[in-house]
């Protein structure tokens, strides 16, 4: 399972880059080890930062939201065919 960088950082994918920088400058400062003492919050800090390197470049942002896609399309594609099954299942 892809991580969601979009859920991690609390923006919606149609946020523009200057939502992600805000969100991410407001996020890293509240949970920066160096400020924030609860021993989660290195961990935090740490996912804060990977879903900033790939969402706040627009390259890397649109090869994730790429894959992103192709995981959706396929979920909802197996759901497609999991209701089939058990339509004719029932039959």
């Amino acid at each position: 399972m892809i991580k969601d960088y979009y859920k991690i950082l609390g923006v919606p994918r149609t946020a523009s880059t200057e939502d992600i920088v805000k969100q991410y400058r407001k996020l890293a400062k509240m949970f920066h080890p160096d400020l924030n003492k609860d021993p989660k919050s290195l961990d935090t800090f740490l996912r804060l930062t990977e879903a900033f390197r790939v969402l706040g470049n627009l390259e890397t942002r649109l090869d994730y939201s790429l894959i992103l896609w192709e995981q959706d399309t396929i979920k909802e594609d197996a759901r497609r065919i999991y209701r089939i099954r058990k339509s004719k299942m029932k039959k």
